[in-house]
């Protein structure tokens, strides 16, 4: 099964805190931002400001994504 690698594997914290930072942004977006307006419309009317922050929150993450490497599990 493929893999995405956020940064090379050198044993080292950092590129463990890589990986672990990315999934745990996934999961708070996830959790965070999903169809809040769908779950709350009428006493969640997102403003245009709001929908921009979440927006670049998605985008850091999607940089992210867009930047690993993809490699094959062993």
């Amino acid at each position: 099964m493929p893999r995405l690698r956020l940064r090379d594997d050198d044993g080292s914290k950092t590129s463990g805190n890589a990986h672990r930072d990315a999934w745990s942004l996934a999961e708070g977006l996830f959790a965070g931002i999903r169809n809040v307006v769908s779950h709350t419309v009428a006493e969640n009317q997102a403003d245009e400001q709001r929908a921009l922050e979440q927006l670049a929150a998605v985008n850091v993450l999607a940089r992210w994504v867009d930047d690993a490497r993809v490699v094959s599990a062993p």
